[in-house]
């Protein structure tokens, strides 16, 4: 991959240029992908709240995913050391979680629209999909590095890899969004 490159353009505004080898591309499509489908799984498995459903209130799960790398895209929304009254926890969870879902899933779908269907390997995007691309790729670096790996350390290696180039990925565009 070669760094993010800031464009200015007289008329279009400012744009930010970014070429992937083809592989690249290719698994930063199908890890936004899984990324989705995971949350999209956790989306449709909330319960069902009447009540909420005849007001338009959003109504989601009570409880952390169990899952340790949706755990770290969903976390609580209380540290263990804060004073907790019953249920606070789970009260917020519910009116907000599948509003956080859907802002994920939106800056996910950012990247995968900007890699495009067919293949190609240069990807230009607009400055508001690059706020959009940095918490993508967060979510997705998050994602990663949260799951249980299964295999050896090999394995192990290929994903700490991947968590770097992402992190790499991330800072790239940083940069070129501040100038640097």
């Amino acid at each position: 991959m070669q760094a993010w490159r800031k464009k200015k353009g007289l008329m279009r505004g400012v744009k930010y240029t970014c070429v992937f080898e083809p592989m690249e591309r290719e698994v930063l499509g199908n890890l936004a992908s899984t990324v989705a489908e995971a949350l999209i799984a956790r989306a449709q498995s909330a319960p069902k709240d009447e009540l909420a459903e005849m007001t338009g209130m959003p109504s989601g799960h009570k409880e952390a995913p169990r899952d340790p790398s949706l755990a770290r895209l969903l976390p609580d929304f209380e540290r263990a050391e804060d004073q907790e009254f019953e249920g606070d926890n789970a009260l917020l969870r519910s009116l907000h979680e599948t509003d956080i879902c859907r802002q994920k899933l939106m800056n996910l779908q950012a990247i995968t629209q900007a890699l495009g269907p067919d293949g190609g390997v240069e990807v230009t995007i607009e400055e508001a999909d690059a706020h959009a691309w940095l918490q993508g790729l967060n979510d997705l670096r998050l994602y990663l590095a949260a799951g249980e790996v299964e295999g050896g350390e090999e394995v192990q290696e290929e994903r700490h890899m991947l968590v770097e180039w992402l992190a790499y990925n991330q800072d790239s565009l940083l940069n070129a969004m501040m100038g640097g």
